[in-house]
């Protein structure tokens, strides 16, 4: 059987996608929230990854969810729970979107947020991780059978990297609990 997993090379038009994703939510979503970032694999200069670009709306705390759920819908979103997640909420667009997103509502002081954060760091700095990372991915991208044993696969190295960002026993602990 044929891989699942879809990896390219890294496109420097990721980040342009990414701007056109965040310019969308700031008209309506700006008075609400913190910030809209690019994380992900496609957010790191170099890095492959599958062409989905993943972007993280930063809120202070969920009081105003349900007012940003509505904004949210208003412009083509729709939410479909925390899937897992601690303090995070994974919205879709309701028709095919032009470009392949994640789109995540996350709060600013969650172990969800922090971990995109610090393996994003992490990858920008450390030239022999990224490469480890890289590696995995294409040898996993040729093996597996599904986007969820490739990120079940993957899992084990970033909690690795984490740890070296100094993230605590018990963050390292809740991520391996919610993506193992």
């Amino acid at each position: 059987m044929e891989s699942m997993v879809d990896i390219k090379n890294y496109n420097p038009q990721w980040k342009n996608w990414f701007k056109r994703i965040r310019d969308q939510f700031w008209p309506r979503l700006g008075h609400l929230v913190i910030d809209v970032i690019h994380v992900g694999s496609t957010s790191i200069e170099g890095m492959v990854a599958k062409p989905v670009i993943d972007v993280d709306i930063v809120v202070e705390n969920f009081d105003k969810f349900e007012e940003l759920k509505a904004e949210m819908e208003i412009i083509g979103y729709t939410h479909r729970g925390n899937l897992g997640i601690t303090d995070r909420e994974s919205f879709v667009f309701k028709y095919t979107p032009e470009i392949a997103q994640n789109v995540y509502v996350i709060k600013e002081d969650s172990t969800a947020y922090r971990n995109h954060l610090l393996l994003k760091k992490h990858l920008e700095e450390n030239k022999p991780d990224h490469e480890r990372y890289k590696t995995l991915k294409q040898k996993l991208s040729k093996k597996v059978k599904s986007r969820d044993e490739y990120g079940q696969k993957k899992t084990k190295l970033i909690l690795e990297f984490l740890q070296t960002q100094g993230m605590s026993h018990d963050e390292i602990e809740l991520i391996r609990s919610e993506n193992l």
